[in-house]
């Protein structure tokens, strides 16, 4: 497959004390998965494996170079860099802990953090939290000879700040641009429109008037959207903080993975990360790739096609039924059994409501959308309603829906027949959608699983609160703001 990386310097690193040879400066996650390595990091309480999906942030994160919990889709290989998986012990090579996945699901319903298996204090308490500590995937402490020192942070000021840098966001800001306004563009990848350039979409240049922000992701919108922060990738940057009269959320929408067993198994890709990660480093996500989705699989499969990959089927999400394999996907089942090793899923599409949540909510214990916003506008894709997930009749106990926190549609299921249907109580009963992804996609399969049971429609039930940080921000990057930002009085 060719790939403008090509001619980058080719470096060594380490995966687990293994020797690998990377393109420097391509993410350590594309680099593993050129090897034909996929799975990552395991699960919180079972340690299922998994791996780069472009849903789930936990399949990325491992200890880099003495690091803990880089995010390895993001994180630039680098010459004689040590990378070393989490949640494992004694070691990645000899790991005891998946000898949790014998252990029966409902075992483990809501954690093991249960009253009665707890010791009441001395020395069993102190290792009963050591072993909570493995098993919830805590990685050690960064090594002591890290450089700790604080991340300054700044405070700028904009008219305009337009989130995502795609064809709706360039537009919108090139428009406030030519109004007069003072404007900036805020995007998570390291180019604006990624996404849209893997796609074959034109897309306008951006005015030279427009401040441009990228790897970064706005982790928090505060005073009803008068104040963004935003943590970059990097962890030695510092944060920023945007004083804005407008938001303009043009941050497309994301495919929510089929809800079917085995769809968090590494190889199972959303198709904007399947996308990205084909035309920028020439890697496909494997060698005989299926294509599901609600409408678009047909143009995602012929991009992936022209990119290098070899495409076995394309069909509706509806239509799967499963997902086989247990560390990689080796096959399908769509009314027939289809041999592959990697499925990517373009739809149903959602919109991340995480930002607009906390514009327009209020609250203290749980935040309730208010509904309404002034300085808040949505533009592109953005704007399109959310695509109904499908929820399959004869649903599957086994089927994950955080993935993360290991919560089985089963789990769910127990909670709802037994009469509790309000989301904020059933994610806290199963921490579902508490991990590092912080509720998305997770609350929008586990509102169409409750939506299902109860006859209802998604759009009934009023979601679990969004709270920022939505995205990971370090302990130097947030002390950095304490004197750009201060409390409400």
């Amino acid at each position: 497959m060719p790939s403008r990386s090509d001619d980058r310097q080719m470096v060594e690193f380490h995966w687990n004390g293994h020797p690998l040879l990377g393109r420097l400066g391509e993410p350590i996650a594309v680099a593993l998965r050129r090897q034909g390595i996929g799975v990552i990091a395991r699960s919180r309480k079972l340690h299922r494996p998994l791996g780069q999906s472009g849903s789930y942030i936990a399949g990325v994160l491992a200890r880099v170079d003495g690091r803990p919990n880089v995010r390895l889709d993001l994180e630039p290989v680098g010459q004689g860099m040590r990378v070393e998986a989490q949640n494992v012990w004694p070691s990645a090579r000899f790991d005891l802990l998946k000898a949790a996945q014998l252990l029966p699901a409902k075992a483990i319903y809501g954690g093991f953090e249960h009253a009665d298996w707890t010791p009441q204090g001395g020395r069993g308490y102190h290792l009963w939290e050591r072993l909570m500590a493995h098993l919830a995937g805590m990685s050690p402490p960064p090594l002591p000879s890290l450089p700790s020192e604080i991340r300054p942070g700044r405070r700028v000021q904009y008219d305009t700040v337009v989130v995502g840098g795609g064809p709706a966001g360039r537009h919108a800001a090139n428009e406030a641009a030519a109004h007069g306004r003072k404007v900036a563009v805020v995007t998570r990848g390291h180019i604006c429109g990624r996404y849209a350039a893997a796609c074959g979409v034109e897309q306008e240049a951006i005015d030279d008037r427009v401040a441009v922000f990228t790897g970064m992701e706005l982790f928090g919108s505060y005073r009803q959207g008068a104040l963004l922060v935003g943590a970059p990738h990097r962890y030695d940057q510092g944060a920023v903080a945007f004083d804005t009269q407008e938001i303009v959320l043009a941050t497309g929408r994301r495919s929510i993975p089929p809800l079917v067993p085995g769809s968090h198994v590494p190889g199972v890709m959303e198709a904007q990360a399947a996308l990205v990660m084909a035309h920028e480093h020439g890697v496909a996500p494997g060698t005989a790739v299926a294509v599901v989705g609600s409408g678009a699989q047909a143009a995602i499969a012929t991009r992936l096609t022209a990119f290098g990959a070899n495409i076995v089927h394309v069909g509706d999400v509806a239509d799967l039924t499963r997902i086989n394999g247990r560390v990689h996907v080796n096959s399908i089942d769509v009314g027939a059994t289809v041999i592959c090793d990697a499925v990517v899923h373009a739809g149903p599409w959602h919109r991340d409501p995480n930002l607009i949540f906390q514009t327009q909510s209020d609250g203290l214990l749980q935040l309730v959308s208010t509904g309404a916003s002034g300085n808040l506008r949505v533009a592109g894709a953005a704007e399109e309603a959310d695509e109904d997930v499908v929820v399959p009749a004869n649903l599957s106990d086994d089927v994950l829906i955080c993935p993360c926190m290991d919560v089985t549609a089963g789990e769910l299921l127990m909670h709802i027949d037994a009469g509790e249907t309000d989301p904020e109580v059933l994610k806290r009963l199963t921490s579902c959608g508490m991990g590092p992804c912080q509720g998305f996609p997770c609350w929008d399969s586990m509102i169409a699983v409750l939506a299902s049971r109860t006859g209802q429609h998604p759009a009934e039930f009023a979601r679990p609160s969004h709270r920022a940080p939505r995205r990971a921000i370090t302990v130097a990057q947030a002390a950095g703001l304490h004197d750009v930002v201060g409390p409400d009085r």
